[in-house]
């Protein structure tokens, strides 16, 4: 690993927002509206049998502009599934999702006031935060490499290491085509897409009490957090401790001003480790420059990287369903097609599980949702001659479905 703040793809390992969110020597609406704009994640996934979920950073609004309405500060997130049950072989597989009776899942936050946490301060991307309730601590060394500890005092305890694999690094993709006054016109939105790690290796281990889990939802919907009642049922018979390596990972650090309410994203990741190879979806609504998909693979001996882009692909959900809990219809099937110099994928995605990212106290988030997934990927990379480049079948993947909703929790 070398310690460096961009390397060549043009991946950036240090915090952009406070660039972002200067307000200027005069305050003006507008200004204040691209500060409150503000977001910036980093996105770990991890696709291990233990633990399949992630591990989220987002700053959102950071100098905390509209305190009425939107929240602000750095949202710490842990959310997956504990001890996945078996995947099905194939993405085309008709296996009901796991939702009935839900698995032992999780979905654990902690907001820190953005001006209560040290960003950048040993080296670029680091940041540290600690409460009374919660502390956390990331260290990175370049780009692609990160080590991160989060400890809550009613019994959390996360420590993981996420190191991407050298030469699949994709460029860093930035769209300033949305539409409308308040997209990339007036107020000028744009956003950065900048994965330097599309396929990565996690080594980690997740420690969970009692404590932690009772204040916390049995269910989602009602609460930001929930814990299933299989996951307390393997915590309150001591079976509390989970541990993971060598397992397949993926990293994603985005950043830029856009209004929440009028964001969204659907995209998906299935990176495979031990054959170094990755497919990533991004799909951003009102945005062609951020439509594309990568594909990272090996061929003698070498890594590969083919993106297809919004005009060379096709993506359908070939099934879907009406969520409950989230007030809008979700892909249970995605189905990918996409050619491009002499090149041809065929990508089907089956999301068995998903986990609802809520909030609900603040007008601006209240009305937004993200549905965190789980679920299996099938995909084919031909040439022109119809040769097999690379494939998967069964491969574990992730991705997200986000945007407005008009259903909503009622604040407490």
């Amino acid at each position: 690993m070398t310690a460096s703040m961009i390397d060549a793809t043009g991946s950036t390992a240090g915090w952009v927002w406070p660039g972002l969110a200067t307000a200027g020597r005069r305050q003006t609406t507008r200004r204040a509206l691209r500060s409150a704009s503000v977001i910036e994640w980093r996105y770990y996934a991890v696709l291990a049998p233990a633990f399949h979920g992630i591990v989220g950073l987002a700053v959102v609004n950071p100098r905390q502009h509209f305190a009425r309405v939107a929240e602000s500060g750095l949202l710490v997130m842990i959310a997956g599934v504990l001890d996945r049950p078996s995947l099905p072989a194939t993405a085309t597989a008709s296996d009901e999702p796991l939702l009935p009776p839900p698995p032992a899942a999780l979905c654990w936050m902690h907001l820190f006031p953005a001006d209560a946490c040290s960003f950048d301060a040993a080296a670029p991307g680091g940041v540290t935060a600690g409460d009374a309730e919660c502390c956390i601590a990331v260290a990175h060394d370049g780009p692609a490499a990160a080590d991160i500890e989060i400890e809550a005092g009613a019994g959390l305890l996360l420590r993981l290491s996420h190191v991407g694999l050298a030469g699949t690094a994709l460029p860093a993709t930035q769209g300033r085509d949305f539409p409308g006054p308040l997209g990339s016109g007036w107020l000028g939105a744009h956003w950065t897409v900048d994965c330097p790690s599309p396929v990565a290796v996690a080594d980690g281990n997740l420690a969970l009490g009692g404590k932690l889990l009772e204040p916390l939802a049995t269910r989602p919907g009602s609460e930001p957090g929930h814990a299933t009642p299989a996951l307390r049922e393997r915590v309150a018979a001591g079976d509390n401790h989970w541990t993971w390596q060598g397992a397949a990972g993926y990293y994603e650090h985005s950043f830029g001003i856009r209004p929440l309410p009028l964001h969204g994203w659907d995209f998906l990741f299935a990176p495979d480790a031990e054959r170094h190879q990755s497919a990533a979806l991004q799909t951003y609504r009102g945005s062609r420059a951020l439509r594309y998909l990568d594909v990272c693979w090996q061929q003698a001996g070498e890594h590969r990287h083919q993106r297809f882009d919004a005009a060379s692909l096709d993506l359908t959900w070939r099934e879907s369903v009406q969520d409950p809990v989230l007030g809008v219809r979700r892909p249970v099937v995605r189905q990918v097609e996409a050619a491009a110099n002499g090149l041809r994928l065929q990508l089907t995605n089956r999301v068995l599980h998903r986990i609802p990212l809520l909030r609900r106290e603040q007008l601006a988030v209240r009305h937004f949702f993200i549905s965190e997934e789980i679920g299996v990927a099938d995909w084919t990379l031909t040439d022109r001659r119809g040769t097999v480049l690379a494939s998967a079948r069964g491969q574990p993947c992730g991705g997200e479905l986000a945007h407005f909703r008009w259903r909503a929790p009622r604040p407490r």
